[in-house]
């Protein structure tokens, strides 16, 4: 796994967690894109739930300052909207449908080129 850190004039260094998420075909699952145009920081894992995916960053975090997860292009025309449950060594991603309040099984979305895009720094001891 690559981490790419971040030093912060005097004060803390900050690991960069940044992913491409995708599920390449009906049915394969969802997966972090590692390839010759997406690279992957921090993040080396990712387990579909019937519910939620999880990624995993095991970067030796004290502290979150921040991750997102947005949903790209094609998704966004579908109203597809992504929120982020963060710890400090892994994050729960849980995607909904419209107005919906009720996750949507990650299982069940498939697009050829629909991503979610995962961005975040967590503070190093």
């Amino acid at each position: 796994m690559t981490t790419h850190v971040l030093a912060t004039e005097g004060g803390p260094r900050l690991a960069l967690l940044s992913c491409v998420l995708r599920q390449k075909a009906a049915g394969a699952g969802w997966e972090v894109l590692a390839d010759s145009a997406h690279a992957p920081s921090g993040v080396n894992g990712l387990i579909q739930h019937p519910d939620h995916l999880e990624i995993t960053h095991p970067v030796g975090a004290v502290r979150v300052s921040s991750v997102q997860v947005t949903v790209d292009e094609y998704y966004a025309a579908r109203a597809l909207r992504c929120g982020v449950s963060v710890g400090l060594d892994l994050s729960r991603i849980y995607l909904y449908s419209g107005a919906s309040t009720s996750p949507v099984a990650p299982a069940s979305l498939y697009a050829s080129s629909g991503n979610l895009w995962v961005t975040g720094l967590l503070e190093l001891g």
